[in-house]
């Protein structure tokens, strides 16, 4: 079983990269924020106190990630592999995934320098409510306005895509999840991708990276 592990700052295309992958190489896509909002949206009590952190910028603390990534990875939909979207973010993360076993891993690192480029991504990014898909006002816009071209649901903003949050989400993670990458460069496993590129162009490398 192949593990992928996608790292970049928010707006460096994790996303939209992870449910290529998932589409053409048949890996499932785990995403930690589809995980937080989909219980957020079943208003259990760990969803209010996750929605509460999300709505301010801040990271679910790492008990809470680790609990949540462990259930879904051991589901028995996942056969040949996954990619890991949004986690481990700490190496205490990264401790813990890596104790859950796989033949081969793969960490690429979306790297993208210029802020400015990653904050006006975000605020121009739309989500499908329905089916997860990524759009962009700027780069990849809807066929029909405000529409999921896929399922025709109505496209929304996440509530912490405004530039404070923004702002905030990146001051955390170079605080919190670069040295996450040292982790993986010791480990032997780590490769690096300039996330600024077209998107097929860093897809295509992506491949080559897992083939």
């Amino acid at each position: 079983m192949l593990r992928i592990i996608l790292f970049g700052a928010p707006g460096s295309g994790k996303g939209t990269q992870a449910r290529r992958i998932e589409r053409e190489h048949q890996y499932k896509h785990v995403s930690t924020g589809d995980l937080i909002r989909t219980e957020i949206q079943k208003d259990t009590q760990l969803g209010r106190k996750m929605k509460i952190l999300v709505d301010e910028g801040r990271f679910v603390p790492d008990d809470i990630m680790i609990e949540l990534v462990k259930n879904r990875v051991n589901n028995e939909d996942i056969i040949n592999g996954y990619i890991m979207d949004g986690f481990p973010r700490t190496c205490n993360q990264a401790r813990s995934l890596t104790q859950i076993q796989v033949s081969r891993e793969v960490a690429i690192y979306l790297n993208v320098q210029n802020e400015a480029v990653i904050v006006n991504r975000i605020l121009s990014r739309l989500i499908c409510s329905n089916c997860g898909a990524i759009f962009s006002t700027i780069a990849r816009p809807p066929k029909k306005n405000g529409i999921c071209d896929h399922c025709e649901t109505v496209l929304v903003k996440r509530a912490d895509d405004n530039e404070t949050a923004i702002k905030e989400r990146i001051r955390i993670y170079h605080r919190e999840t670069l040295p996450v990458l040292e982790y993986y460069r010791n480990q032997g496993v780590l490769n690096q991708v300039d996330a600024s590129l077209e998107v097929n162009t860093v897809f295509s490398k992506i491949s080559e990276l897992i083939n």
